[in-house]
């Protein structure tokens, strides 16, 4: 186990709440959106808290124009403007990726339950510094659309979620459409964050494609948006030899015995690698890559801008 991080192929609640422990590592209050080595080197400016309105009061001198009540101002005949308070707490948004796709692993854990682990230890450092904390948990075919609220009680009905939330099962007369998939749940995270709002998207990006690109812009206008990759070695460099992969009820053997099947799937990966890359460069949004061989809170850090010499 690397700190309290899971092992094994179950999301199990005591697990998520074990990671307690390590979210005085993560402090969220110190975050800056970094951009590695394949989204370029451009920091862009973190967004700050969203605002609340609070009241309306007759314009004086000095006063900022763009913050004119026009209705208020024509109905009384006198210059009035909106007032608007800071949120105390920052809304945090944990979106999760639970399809099929992320039902794999070879190493230490399952794509599925490292990015659960993931999603925990993010809850537990927003809960620390006093954010409101929200997440939408998805897989094939659900979603569950958990607003932001503030307390320990909101974080344990993530958890708990986050540990019921079934593995979809293929459908044959109805395979999944990936892409689909990842468009519709970009819409979906537009339509609900909340202006001023840290969004960590983990996943394992299979889909993300040029409209999820379009459907996901608008919240990189007023969120403060993170993308957590999550993969597996195997995924991204096969070993020599022939490699049985099982989903617990149906078996299939994976020849890779042939150098040029090796090299076919690596070139494969690096391509795909390369365009999420190159999309979420354009959207400025940093990208931090985990395996499930890793240490993720060494990762997390760097990417989050927590150690000494990540970029800023």
């Amino acid at each position: 186990m690397l700190g309290h991080f899971s092992n094994g192929t179950e999301i199990l609640p005591e697990n998520l709440a074990g990671l307690r422990v390590l979210a005085p590592q993560l402090p969220l209050q110190r975050q800056k959106k970094v951009l590695n080595d394949l989204a370029g080197t451009h920091t862009a400016a973190v967004r700050g808290r969203g605002i609340d309105f609070s009241e309306v009061r007759e314009y004086l001198p000095g006063d900022d124009i763009r913050s004119m009540d026009w209705r208020v101002t024509a109905r009384t005949g006198d210059a009035h403007i909106k007032l608007f308070r800071e949120e105390r707490e920052r809304p945090v948004l944990i979106i999760c990726d639970l399809r099929s796709s992320m039902d794999f692993g070879t190493r230490r854990t399952l794509k599925r339950v490292l990015a659960a682990d993931i999603a925990a230890l993010l809850s537990w450092s927003a809960l620390a510094k006093g954010d409101r904390i929200g997440g939408l948990l998805f897989n094939d075919t659900t979603e569950l659309d958990l607003r932001p609220r503030t307390g320990r009680k909101s974080l344990m009905n993530l958890l708990h979620q986050l540990s019921s939330l079934e593995v979809s099962k293929p459908n044959a007369l109805h395979p999944q459409n990936p892409a689909q998939r990842m468009a519709d749940i970009c819409k979906h995270v537009s339509r609900i964050a909340h202006p001023g709002s840290a969004v960590y998207f983990i996943s394992d990006w299979l889909g993300f494609d040029a409209q999820a690109e379009r459907l996901i812009y608008p919240l990189t206008r007023h969120c403060d948006l993170t993308a957590i990759h999550i993969s597996d070695p195997f995924e991204q460099s096969l070993p020599a030899g022939r490699f049985t992969l099982t989903d617990g009820q149906q078996r299939q053997v994976l020849d890779a015995s042939s150098q040029n099947t090796r090299n076919a799937h690596q070139q494969h990966w690096d391509a795909q690698q390369l365009i999420l890359g190159q999309h979420l460069q354009r959207l400025q949004v940093p990208l931090i890559r985990i395996s499930t061989a890793d240490d993720p809170l060494p990762l997390l850090r760097k990417g989050l801008g927590l150690t000494k010499g990540s970029k800023r």
